[in-house]
């Protein structure tokens, strides 16, 4: 498996670590885009590019599950979220969604294993990809995001 060969302490293997402890903090049972995009914010240089935190990131996605389950009629105004185990286990192979695997596998292919390569992976994606839903409801502006990751100085 992808994920198996990069467990380790390198930066990119870190970033997944961090994605896969948000996709467990929100009580998914798989890894998605959105959670790759969740762990890229727990990497400095990777939150300094998008210019977003952890915290917006999360609260952005909140909204957008309200929204989405608005829409089906349920509101969940006013409830508590469940509380969910931490407990650290290894994914299956079909942990992954199709979209994340995609996005990892094209971050890694002939390139060095950089969290700045699986951003600039998670910056193709379209909607309606979580990801690429989160990154519309931040605000972010790809173009600058890729501008920063070439010259990290620049505002």
């Amino acid at each position: 498996m992808v994920l198996d060969r990069l467990i380790a302490k390198s930066p990119f293997a870190v970033v997944v670590t961090a994605a896969l402890d948000e996709s467990r903090r929100r009580g998914d049972r798989r890894l998605g885009t959105e959670h790759l995009l969740l762990g890229l914010l727990h990497d400095p240089d990777s939150a300094r590019a998008l210019g977003k935190t952890v915290e917006e990131a999360r609260a952005a996605l909140d909204r957008l599950d309200r929204a989405a389950l608005a829409a089906l009629g349920i509101e969940v105004d006013g409830l508590r979220p469940a509380r969910v185990s931490a407990k650290r286990g290894r994914l299956s192979p079909g942990a992954l969604t199709s979209n994340a695997r995609a996005v990892v596998d094209k971050a890694i292919r002939g390139r060095p294993r950089e969290p700045a390569e699986l951003l600039r992976a998670l910056l193709t994606v379209t909607p309606p990809d979580p990801a690429a839903d989160l990154l519309a409801e931040l605000g972010v502006d790809a173009g600058a995001v890729h501008r920063r990751l070439v010259s990290p100085n620049e505002p």
